[in-house]
């Protein structure tokens, strides 16, 4: 029989899927308290939720019909102002700007669109766990820059600059990151860019935390001088609209790079989900992403973010972290606890599942550096069931 395609034996076991065993292994056990999932906690504005029953029902047809492959102009046309709004930065709805299925489709599409073969993408480790595989699976090979919880998890400029050679064809950033919930610092940013103009790569600037915010403000790449023209901004709006089974996200760039998307993107989705682009030209054209973010959204992940931090001081003492500025995670480094008894994050957070019922994601999913770490999500559980999840993992330890 005729062996599998060479780019699918390239690929590892994603991490991911891991992620959705282990939880899966743990909806299996009853009772659990998840500090695992990605996912928003919150539903989405009951007007949206209005909004999508109305397209279905009144105007089932035109709502469920194909549409061009850059999504709909209504759609493109709101997402061009909202951006603007937020950052000042115009683009074009119909050369600049297409439609993704999620923010992940975004990514794939982008990396397809650039790479050549053996083209490098620097990604930082720990980051999100999806960038190395997708990375690979478009023919490139990802270059790792370490960062440091003793650093804030912010990026060195004098480490990027050793990475870069004449293979280098684009750095990926993810800000607020996942796992670590770091904003990235705007110093570093401006680096960035005047770095990407020096030896001529991409910058692909994944920003879909960008509105979930707990302090500071979002670095927007494309701002700094040189940078337009070199930057692919991603998107989505699952985290900010709580709306992930929506798959809905969108590129912007250079027309020319958008227009390459849209080629792959005809041949592998040929386009988004026609009910969620209507219903989110309404959640962008009105003032709910507004109201929604601010008197729903923050408030409540920022109360639990707090709280958990407080957990962690009074319950592991000696594991390091930072504050998140942004995300829905802490990244807690627990060398101190797990050295000693030479036990891996996987098998930690294994025995803490079997023994205690707490889900926590092994921090090495992430990237080497994420080694004897573990993500841990702070805006699924209330406050009570959050004290109770750190206070098993302080017992079993």
């Amino acid at each position: 029989m005729k062996e599998l395609a060479e780019r699918v034996s390239l690929l590892g076991v994603s991490p991911i899927r891991k992620v959705s065993a282990l939880l899966d292994q743990a909806k299996c056990k009853g009772e659990i308290i998840s500090f695992g999932g990605g996912a928003p906690s919150l539903p989405p504005p009951m007007e949206l939720l209005n909004e999508l029953c109305d397209l279905l029902t009144k105007d089932p047809i035109s709502s469920l019909r194909y549409t061009g492959t850059r999504g709909i102009p209504e759609l493109r046309r709101a997402i061009s102002e909202d951006v603007a709004k937020y950052s000042g930065l115009e683009y074009d709805p119909e050369r600049e700007i297409i439609v993704t299925d999620g923010g992940t489709e975004a990514i794939y599409l982008a990396l397809m669109t650039l790479l050549n073969p053996s083209d490098e993408v620097i990604i930082l480790d720990p980051t999100y766990l999806g960038y190395a595989e997708a990375i690979k699976l478009a023919g490139g090979k990802p270059i790792t820059l370490s960062v440091k919880v003793e650093d804030g998890y912010q990026p060195s400029q004098e480490n990027l600059e050793r990475l870069i050679t004449p293979r280098t064809k684009a750095f990926l950033l993810l800000s607020p990151d996942n796992p670590t919930g770091r904003l990235i610092s705007r110093e570093f940013a401006e680096n960035l860019v005047e770095c990407a103009v020096k030896n001529d790569f991409w910058i692909l600037s994944d920003d879909i935390y960008k509105h979930i915010l707990y302090e500071g403000e979002h670095v927007y790449v494309s701002r700094f001088s040189g940078a337009r023209e070199r930057t692919v901004t991603l998107c989505s709006f699952s985290k900010e609209a709580s709306v992930p089974g929506f798959r809905i996200g969108y590129a912007l760039g250079p027309a020319h790079v958008i227009d390459g998307i849209e080629k792959v993107k005809q041949y592998t989705s040929l386009a988004s989900y026609t009910p969620s682009m209507y219903a989110m030209v309404k959640f962008l054209a009105t003032e709910m992403k507004e109201k929604y973010l601010r008197e729903t959204v923050i408030p409540l992940y920022k109360k639990r973010m707090e709280f958990m931090g407080s957990c962690l001081k009074k319950y592991l003492p000696e594991a390091k972290t930072v504050k998140p500025a942004g995300a829905f995670y802490y990244f807690v480094d627990m060398r101190s606890y797990l050295s000693d008894t030479n036990t891996s994050d996987e098998e930690f957070c294994q025995r803490l599942l079997r023994e205690k019922n707490v889900v926590v994601i092994p921090g090495s999913y992430f990237g080497v550096s994420g080694k004897q770490h573990v993500r841990m999500t702070f805006v699924s559980e209330s406050e009570e069931r959050t004290e109770a999840g750190i206070k098993a993992i302080s017992e079993i330890l």
